[in-house]
């Protein structure tokens, strides 16, 4: 039950972090507000919320269940870490454009989290979570190419 409840605030928080990341992205504001500190609390409460998932079971699951699971982790963290990046980029500099890069990283490994954990559910083929995953990844890239430029062009019109 204990499982179920965390795992379920963890896709809560994974959802909030992926939306508000968008509205973020899409129109990146020039110094901190409170969107952004929603995405960035986001990513935080769902790491906080998978790793405790990962405690509530670990001695239950077996080795490769465990050595997957670190490696959610590993990601999840990583994927925070930038995030919070972005953030202190934006407080330091800035400079918008400067802060896509890694909101973008975010939001491409949250998409493909969802798209491979719904694969997963509906009893897909590996190959097709492996192909669903990377066209995540390179419509991911293509995305926020064009984020970068508009918040440049953004910045540029702004004076900035």
């Amino acid at each position: 039950m204990v499982h179920a409840v965390l795992i379920g605030a963890h896709a809560i928080a994974a959802v909030v972090a992926f939306v508000s990341g968008l509205l973020v992205a899409w129109n990146m504001p020039a110094r901190m507000n409170a969107r952004f500190g929603a995405y960035v609390a986001a990513l935080g409460l769902m790491l906080v919320f998978l790793l405790l998932a990962i405690a509530t079971d670990w001695f239950e699951l077996e080795s490769m269940k465990r050595a997957i699971f670190l490696g959610l982790l590993v990601l999840g963290t990583y994927t925070a870490f930038r995030g919070w990046r972005a953030m202190r980029e934006l407080r330091s500099h800035m400079r918008p454009e400067a802060s896509v890069g890694d909101v973008g990283f975010t939001l491409i490994a949250l998409f493909d989290g969802f798209m491979i954990v719904t694969a997963f559910d509906v009893g897909s083929p590996i190959w097709l979570v492996l192909v669903v995953g990377a066209l995540g990844i390179v419509l991911g890239i293509v995305s926020i190419h064009y984020l970068k430029c508009r918040a440049v062009q953004r910045a540029q019109r702004l004076g900035q």
